[in-house]
């Protein structure tokens, strides 16, 4: 636990930017997505931090990742069948930290004087309404007036990302299309349902018969997903289904860089704790990614150092 908390990494004369994913660092003990977590990583010197928001019942935007209440804070139940004060009320999970509204971390993201890009990882699955994706803007306004603070949203729902750019034609997003095509990770039921003839999560009819190489499908695929938001100036990639694909010969980093060169690619999600984050952060690093999502991140600059060495 002796790293200090750092912003990048530097391979072979590149810079890759850590993202503090959640607001965690690896190396301190507030809980994801609170307001002592995010004071924390500004303070320890993080280029990118990121956390996520829902929507309560009366529609305030709040920090939590689930939209059930139980594994992050002292609630229970649907998040949608509380207020924006009832969850004001609560505590987060093994502390005494109150959850966290947006607007909160926005205020404090609004006085930052120095650099740092924001991700705001909409977790809001169902297309967003005229009224919502408004609100949602006006909130996040005053740290987007901020010269230091970049600002992106990030979204798996490329439909509320297109919503809110053609409200907001500035504002920076991010897609994941992992709803369309990623690696069978996990037993969670998801869209994509279906693991197709490649080993993909793909409901696409491309994916039912193994009619192509697997180099064929993946690129007309990732070709056609890349398009889904065209103004995306970010794409998230599963840490997953990146090492699948290089083990099926396609590089999605690099694909994505020919098709999309002015856009940057985030990597996610790497542990420093995991047995393999040697071997894994050097594909990474390799395949050519731009950004790396954590909630360790300044404990992969160990990681790095001992690969390195």
């Amino acid at each position: 636990m002796s790293a200090a908390p750092r912003g990048h990494l530097v391979y072979k004369a590149r810079k890759v930017l850590l993202k503090y994913h959640r607001l965690l660092s690896g190396v301190h003990t507030h809980p994801p997505n609170s307001v002592a977590a995010l004071g924390r990583v500004l303070t320890d010197g993080a280029e990118v931090v990121e956390f996520d928001v829902r929507l309560t019942r009366d529609e305030k935007f709040v920090l939590i990742h689930d939209a059930t209440l139980e594994r992050e804070t002292t609630g229970r139940g649907p998040l949608r069948q509380v207020t924006g004060v009832q969850f004001k009320s609560l505590r987060l999970r093994d502390s005494n930290e109150p959850t966290a509204m947006l607007a909160e971390v926005v205020g404090i993201l609004r006085d930052v004087d120095r650099p740092v890009k924001v991700q705001v990882d909409l977790k809001e699955a169902a297309p967003i309404s005229h009224e919502v994706a408004n609100l949602l803007l006006r909130v996040i306004a005053p740290m987007r007036e901020n010269p230091d603070v970049s600002v992106v949203v990030g979204c798996m729902g490329d439909w509320n990302l297109r919503f809110l750019r053609r409200l907001d034609p500035g504002l920076a997003v991010g897609l994941d299309f992992g709803w369309h095509l990623d690696a069978p990770v996990d037993d969670l039921v998801r869209l994509p349902m279906r693991i197709n003839a490649y080993g993909y999560l793909d409901d696409h009819p491309l994916g039912y018969r193994r009619v192509l190489s697997a180099r064929a499908y993946l690129e007309d695929r990732m070709d056609v997903l890349l398009n889904l938001v065209p103004d995306a100036s970010e794409f998230y990639v599963r840490k997953e289904f990146l090492l699948q694909a290089l083990a099926d010969g396609v590089n999605p980093i690099a694909f994505i860089h020919d098709r999309k060169p002015e856009a940057l690619v985030d990597v996610w999600t790497l542990y420093a704790h995991d047995p393999n984050i040697e071997r894994e952060l050097r594909a990474v690093l390799e395949a050519g990614a731009d950004q790396i999502s954590s909630p360790t991140a300044a404990l992969l600059i160990e990681a790095y150092e001992k690969m390195s060495g």
